[in-house]
């Protein structure tokens, strides 16, 4: 199966040398070997992105989606050493944060990090974020869509951002893995409410394009957001280019999440 158009991996993800510092603990999942979950940065770093050697800074106390892995490298003295490997999802960031950065150049994508130095610790879920496991990969729960297969160039889709913003873009004229795209509407989150698997999330005002509810007049949690995560999962392909997703009911529609991509 051909996946040029899905905003959620469909390159092959190259891992760069990355000192993520990570311990093994109960917010981060191994999977296949790979470390998955949610970090906090300790200390306001620069990374590269990914494919270029263009470098964007990640303030301190930045909440993001990351996967990282052990390889063996040969250093100098001719020792085997396990070196910490990984890329960040740059996708789920607040616009607020990735409006000052470069667009990327030919080749490289502003989607995700790329090979350098970072201070990361692993993190809880924030409770805000739709899916509190990490399940499959670093995009899990950053990007919901109408379809399981996201095309930019035609379809709309939404996010709930690792620092807690509901945002909502809207479909691009064409297809350019290099561009950051700009939401159409976006709004903070203040409060989110958990009964089961539904997530109710509130915020000050409308966001354009999600399909959410007026439920007060006035403050600070005047809009709210339900979402109410299906048992079971949804999927795309056969074989090795099966694809699962996470299926929601947004609004009384349904709304996908990758969930893992073929090994």
């Amino acid at each position: 199966m051909k996946l040029k158009g899905v905003i959620l991996g469909t390159i092959a993800l190259a891992l760069g040398t990355v000192g993520f510092g990570i311990t093994q603990s109960a917010s981060a999942t191994v999977i296949h070997g790979v470390t998955v979950g949610y970090f906090r940065a300790t200390k306001t770093f620069k990374i590269n992105i990914y494919g270029t050697n263009q470098k964007v800074t990640i303030p301190k106390n930045t909440v993001v989606q990351a996967e990282a892995n052990y390889i063996p490298v040969t250093n100098q003295a001719g020792q085997t050493v396990q070196v910490q490997s990984g890329d960040i999802n740059f996708l789920n960031l607040n616009y607020k944060l990735r409006r000052t950065w470069p667009k990327a150049h030919a080749g490289g994508t502003a989607s995700f990090s790329a090979t350098a130095k970072v201070h990361l610790k692993p993190i809880a879920a924030p409770v805000y974020m739709p899916v509190q496991t990490a399940i499959g990969s670093r995009e899990t729960g950053s990007v919901l869509t109408r379809k399981m297969t996201q095309t930019w160039g035609k379809d709309p889709w939404f996010t709930i951002t690792t620092d807690g913003y509901v945002a909502h873009f809207a479909a691009l004229k064409k297809w350019n893995s290099r561009t950051q795209p700009k939401p159409n509407s976006s709004a903070k989150i203040t409060k989110t409410k958990w009964t089961g698997r539904t997530e109710k999330v509130y915020y000050r005002h409308h966001v354009k394009g999600v399909p959410d509810k007026r439920v007060a007049k006035r403050g600070r949690a005047q809009y709210r957001l339900k979402l109410v995560r299906q048992k079971k999962l949804s999927s795309h392909g056969k074989g090795t280019s099966l694809v699962q997703y996470t299926h929601f009911k947004v609004g009384g529609k349904n709304y996908y999440t990758i969930y893992n991509m073929p090994n």
